[in-house]
């Protein structure tokens, strides 16, 4: 299974990044008419905001996985949102994303995912 990640880019150009990822998804062969578990990943200074964050987002997400960073000084929130890859939907699910992380001083780092095949 193939996996596309991207790293955060500048405000302004969030919507071209996502088109980019879009288009190296449809490139290597997924089906952007089918759901796709599309994983966001948000950092968080402390274990409190980043189960705050969880709670947040535990609606919008099929799963939400809070863990300590790699590097151990902060906190790392996984959540996988089942959705039609569509521009439209990407830039809705990374506003909600970008905004629970701003209001709790987190990090948004990006989204990535898994390829769909066409049938």
């Amino acid at each position: 299974m193939g996996w596309l990640f991207r790293k955060k880019p500048a405000a302004s150009g969030t919507a071209a990044m996502d088109s980019m990822v879009l288009g190296q998804l449809h490139k290597a062969g997924s089906d952007l008419g089918q759901p796709h578990e599309v994983d966001n990943f948000l950092y968080f200074p402390d274990e409190t905001s980043a189960r705050l964050a969880a709670d947040r987002l535990r609606t919008s997400s099929n799963t939400v996985d809070v863990a300590p960073g790699a590097k151990g000084r902060d906190w790392c929130l996984k959540a996988v949102v089942v959705v039609i890859p569509t521009p439209q939907n990407i830039a809705e699910m990374r506003a909600r994303m970008e905004a629970v992380a701003h209001a709790l001083k987190g990090d948004y780092d990006g989204w990535g995912a898994p390829i769909v095949p066409k049938p």
